[in-house]
């Protein structure tokens, strides 16, 4: 699944758990390997929403953790999001071995670019 349909399955696991419970966990999924390998980690998300998002994640291929691996990584992609009574962060961590395209893709949609 590419990052932004994995933010999407995200947002609409947060929006339902919105307002319920505690805040600030943390999960993340990996999925592919090599140069096609991303990991979204998931941050600010309500506890109760972890096993959801992990059992999302599996079920389309992907690793549930909870961090992204820096190690080889180029960099990540980082926004936030807001939802009444909650904010989260979504950052996706690339691998491709594109450095510089993948910080002007991130940072040309207004999103915040991470060193490892």
């Amino acid at each position: 699944m590419k990052p932004s349909c994995m933010i999407s399955v995200f947002l609409v696991a947060f929006a339902a758990s919105c307002g319920s419970g505690s805040s600030g966990s943390t999960t993340a999924c990996t999925m592919g390997s090599g140069t096609t390998k991303t990991c979204v980690e998931y941050s600010g998300i309500p506890s109760e929403a972890i096993q959801g998002q992990n059992d999302a994640c599996v079920s389309s291929g992907g690793v549930a953790s909870s961090a992204c691996s820096h190690v080889g990584a180029d960099g990540a992609c980082r926004v936030k999001s807001t939802a009444p009574g909650a904010t989260q962060t979504v950052t996706t961590w690339v691998y491709a071995g594109n450095a510089d395209n993948e910080r002007l893709a991130c940072t040309s949609n207004g999103q915040t670019w991470i060193t490892p």
